[in-house]
């Protein structure tokens, strides 16, 4: 399994940011002050998670290939 491209890492955060937009998710409860950076801010650190969790899948996947 390859790393994602920086390209493809573009296009989902866009896809993110239109499925959920800062109107929607200012009708959450805990979300409803949030600002357009804290919006900015809230998908670049649930990007940075995803990259994590993907790469640890990947880093394991990698380990059991027999060589």
């Amino acid at each position: 399994m390859k790393k994602p491209t920086r390209d493809s890492i573009d296009k989902a955060t866009e896809r993110v940011k239109n499925r959920v937009t800062l109107a929607q998710l200012r009708l959450i409860p805990k979300y409803k002050n949030i600002t357009q950076e804290g919006y900015e801010l809230l998908v670049k650190n649930a990007e940075i998670f995803a990259i994590l969790i993907l790469q640890a899948y990947i880093a394991v996947n990698n380990s059991n290939i027999p060589s």
